[in-house]
């Protein structure tokens, strides 16, 4: 049994959840994680919890510029890869490489755009970051079609969207980036 940290001559076995401190039944305040004592029951939001709004709307705007830069280098990086001569006697061997690398390219994206979004909040809680994580997920693979129709010939490398990102494997690859970057954050 331990005395009470603030009535020295009272026994108890309870604690703050916060602090560690032996507390009597006196001296408790009551929480929704627990039982604390007067000190840590009369604190407001930890600092973890406080968000503004304009840290909400400076992680979106970075977000989706990070998932419209990946987008682009990623949409060049195939559509140089697809214009290389060599290819044509290899064409279905690079078209598989091609489709695993867009595999790998869009469940990694899901990691690493959750990575930047905790690292911009500051490791913060909120509600609406998984959310911004997921629909900037989302936004990479709408940006990869804008780049592929809108930016580059559209014409001519809308046959190769449809092999790689029009299919089932990418959207699965699109499922899995986005539950990733939702779960990370969360």
């Amino acid at each position: 049994m331990q005395n009470c940290y603030y009535h020295n001559k009272i026994e108890t076995v309870l604690t703050c959840s916060r602090c560690n401190k032996p507390v009597c039944n006196e001296c408790t305040i009551e929480s929704y994680v627990g039982i604390k004592c007067k000190e840590c029951g009369s604190i407001g939001k930890p600092d973890i919890l406080n968000v503004r709004i304009i840290e909400i709307f400076r992680i979106l705007t970075l977000s989706l510029i990070f998932a419209f830069v990946s987008a682009f280098l990623f949409s060049g990086l195939i559509i140089m890869i697809l214009n290389i001569d060599v290819l044509g006697n290899i064409q279905s061997v690079a078209i598989m490489f091609l489709r695993i690398i867009s595999l790998i390219c869009l469940v990694l994206f899901g990691v690493v755009n959750a990575e930047l979004i905790m690292n911009l909040s500051k490791r913060k809680i909120n509600k609406f970051f998984p959310i911004i994580a997921a629909s900037s997920s989302m936004a990479y693979w709408i940006f990869i079609w804008v780049t592929f129709f809108k930016i580059f010939d559209g014409d001519v490398y809308a046959v190769w969207w449809y092999q790689f990102f029009y299919q089932p494997v990418a959207m699965l690859a699109l499922g899995l980036s986005i539950y990733l970057s939702y779960s990370r954050v969360k």
